[in-house]
Order: C-alpha cells, then sequence, then structure tokens
C-alpha cells in the first residue's frame, strides 16, 4: 500500500497510474476499469453507481489518510490524447478497439463516458492513449441476467454511440471460412454476430441521438441483404432514422478500405450526407518508412512459397495472390492477420526479398495520428491496427454528423 504520496492541487495521471500500479504488470485487472472510469468522470453524476466500487478498488493501494487529501477531479492528462476541457457531447465508444472512434470524436469536442473492448491486450494499448481501462464484454452489461434498470444505471446517458461491432461473421473471408468449416456465419454465430442485438438493447434503453456504426463491405450484401435489412429494421423500429453508405478510405489513407457506414438519428431528419473526398487515392510510397531493420524482410522459404502458391491459385482461378505493392497506388486492405506472412502488402526492396509494412507504417495507413502510442509488440501492432477503423473517414462523417447534433 503506498503511503507517501504528496497533496497536489493538480496531480497527473502518469503519478496517478504509478501509485496505484495500473498497467505495471501488462495485465489486464477488471477493477482498473472501474478505477480509470472513475477518474475521468468524478463529476458525472450518471456515473455514481461506478463511484463506490473505485474508491474501494483505489483504497486498497493507497493509505486512507492519503486518499482524502488526493482531488480526483484535479487530474492533469498526460497522455496522448486526453478529454476536452469542455466538451460539447457525450459518447460511448463499444467494441472500442485501439480507439479509432474516441480519437475522431475527442477532436470534434466529445466527451467519453465509456468504453468497452473484449480483447485484454488491445485494452492495454486503449489506456496507454487514452487513460482508461474499457470495461470488457459488453453482455456483461445488456446479458440477460441485467434488468433494464440495471442497464440505465450501469451506461451513462450520452448522445452518440459508437461501435465498431465484430466484423469477421460478415466479411467475404470470414464467411468462406466458417462456411467451409461447417460454421455459422452472420447472425447464427451466437459469440459475435449476434452483438448488434446488444447494441440495441442499449439503444433502447438510453435513446442516444445518434448510433453511429461501422463494420466491413460485406455486411450491406451478407445473406443476400437479409442482415443488413434486419439491422435497418431494427433502428427503425426504436425510432430512429438510418443513412449508410460504403465508403473506400483509399482518398484519405495510403489504403484501399472499403467499408459499410450507418448513422442513426433519433430525430426526424430527411437527409443526412456523407462526406465526398477529393483528389486522387494517396500513394503508399510517400508514407513508408526510410532505412527499415531487416527484421520486416522475409525469408527466402516464405517469399517462395508466397510465389508458388500464387501461380498455383491462378492456374486454378482461386485462392489468394501474393504480389509486391504498387508503390504508386494505394495498398490492399489491412487485415488482423497480416503480420502472419504480409501477403496482402509486400514491399519491393532492391537486392532482397519483399519486406512487410512496419506497424508504424500499419498505424499510417489508417490514419492514426503521430502522437498515438503503438502496441508493444510486433504482432500484436498487426492485429490490432488490421482490425482497426480509419480514424479520418471516421472523423469526416463524424462532423457532418455534429451538423445536425443539438
Amino acid at each position: 500500500m503506498v503511503t507517501n504520496i504528496e497533496s497536489k492541487n493538480m496531480i497527473k495521471y502518469s503519478y496517478l497510474k504509478e501509485v496505484l500500479s495500473i498497467n505495471k504488470n501488462k495485465k489486464f485487472i477488471a477493477e482498473n476499469a472501474f478505477i480509470t472510469h472513475y477518474l475521468h468522470n468524478c463529476r458525472n453524476d450518471s456515473l455514481k453507481i461506478y463511484n463506490e466500487q473505485a474508491i474501494n478498488y483505489i483504497s486498497k493501494r493507497i493509505e486512507e489518510k492519503i486518499l482524502n487529501e488526493i482531488d480526483f477531479n484535479e487530474i492533469e492528462w498526460d497522455v496522448p490524447f486526453p478529454p476536452p476541457e469542455n466538451p460539447t457531447f457525450k459518447f460511448i465508444d463499444l467494441f472500442a478497439g485501439i480507439g479509432g472512434f474516441r480519437i475522431a470524436l475527442q477532436k470534434l469536442g466529445g466527451k467519453c463516458v465509456f468504453s468497452s473492448e473484449i480483447d485484454n491486450a488491445v485494452k492495454y494499448t486503449y489506456e496507454k492513449n487514452f487513460g482508461e481501462y474499457p470495461f470488457g464484454d459488453i453482455k456483461h452489461f445488456t446479458g440477460p441476467e441485467v434488468s433494464d434498470e440495471e442497464l440505465n444505471k450501469l451506461i451513462p446517458d450520452h448522445n452518440v454511440l459508437a461501435a465498431g461491432f465484430p466484423c469477421q461473421p460478415f466479411s467475404l473471408a470470414g464467411v468462406s471460412a466458417r462456411t467451409y468449416l461447417g460454421q455459422v456465419h452472420g447472425f447464427l454465430d451466437e459469440v459475435k454476430g449476434n452483438l448488434f442485438f446488444d447494441i440495441a438493447r442499449i439503444v433502447e434503453i438510453k435513446q442516444p441521438d445518434v448510433v453511429f456504426l461501422e463494420n466491413v463491405k460485406n455486411f450491406q450484401r451478407h445473406d443476400k441483404g437479409d442482415t443488413f435489412k434486419t439491422v435497418k429494421n431494427t433502428m427503425e423500429d426504436l425510432g430512429y432514422t438510418c443513412f449508410s453508405t460504403i465508403i473506400n478510405a483509399e482518398k484519405l489513407v495510403p489504403q484501399s478500405r472499403q467499408r459499410f457506414y450507418m448513422v442513426c438519428f433519433r430525430s426526424s431528419i430527411t437527409e443526412f450526407k456523407f462526406p465526398e473526398f477529393d483528389g486522387e487515392p494517396k500513394r503508399l510510397k510517400d508514407y513508408l518508412e526510410e532505412n527499415v531493420s531487416d527484421e520486416y524482410t522475409i525469408s527466402d522459404k516464405l517469399w517462395e512459397g508466397h510465389i508458388n502458391r500464387t501461380k498455383r491459385n491462378l492456374e486454378r482461378g482461386t485462392g489468394f495472390t501474393a504480389n509486391l505493392a504498387d508503390l504508386n497506388k494505394p495498398s490492399k486492405t489491412l487485415v488482423a492477420r497480416y503480420g502472419k506472412d504480409g501477403k496482402e502488402c509486400l514491399i519491393p526492396q532492391e537486392g532482397k526479398n519483399p519486406r512487410k509494412l512496419t506497424p508504424l507504417e500499419c498505424a499510417r495507413l489508417q490514419g492514426f495520428p503521430k502522437e498515438f502510442l503503438l502496441p508493444d509488440s510486433n504482432a500484436a501492432a498487426y492485429h490490432q491496427f488490421g482490425n482497426s477503423v480509419s480514424v479520418p473517414v471516421i472523423e469526416a462523417i463524424a462532423k457532418e454528423i455534429m451538423k445536425h447534433l443539438d
């Protein structure tokens, strides 16, 4: 238990993080979600339900006398992306990933009052950048054992619900792989495919002004369009007007990444325009690092395997192909499995085998600001950036949303 903390009018989050042993062992502890949400929302009356548990956890780590000397309302957020000082709206970040939605919405004046993410390694990256541990499985808040009254207390009031809910059950790759293996996909996937209905339950109880969703391009066509119809009809039954489109991020980031976006308004607006982007697609070569370490160069065995499999697949007309990236064009879509063999984007190198992208280059391909702190390992970086949203696209859509948000 810490006993030698100096009382301060303004105390840095990094100092509290040290004395409260947040992230010291790089392993998620459920208590840290309560503690960090409390630190971010001490003044938020709608989050009082967390206060008692958070103070209890904090008191285990700091002597009571010292605890009474700390004003948790006066925290200096020395993290790359601190909360806005004078927020103009509130949002929750569901299936938060590494915070692509949060970066964009905070930049526009939004205050995040709740975050949830099931992957522990991802939570660690999120905390490094925002000073907040997301809560875990959203079903802990939306499960059948949780009453509507409890859910209303557990999820704070908010204006915008943002969610890039799991896409594998709806993606072309996910569907084909699961079909081949005899597995269910889409809404029949009880683990991931049904998570939209957890979002819908939160929407029904909390009635946010806007619901902002992202998924793979194939979401709109999955199951002959019935999946999309189910989502749209559900939102309309809840009293929302829905707008959707597919946007390719290639004019904002050096990556061809087509994603499905859906914006739903509780107000009965009749028109919402998604942003359109001028100019040419971004060139990959303008975003590459110089003097990249040889650790990213693929081995002779892996490169030979790519060549042979590509040849066989081209001859039979099915399967993946591994071609060198055209540096004058955007890269192919970055995926979570990229770190395994890099086949989606191989960078040509003079006099040696091609190389994989570096984690920093992956961050650039998704439009993350230079201040963003990368995951601690290459494997984690490839997985997390491959699953992320493209930040500039989210920000552009959010700007249009703000025009309709009172």
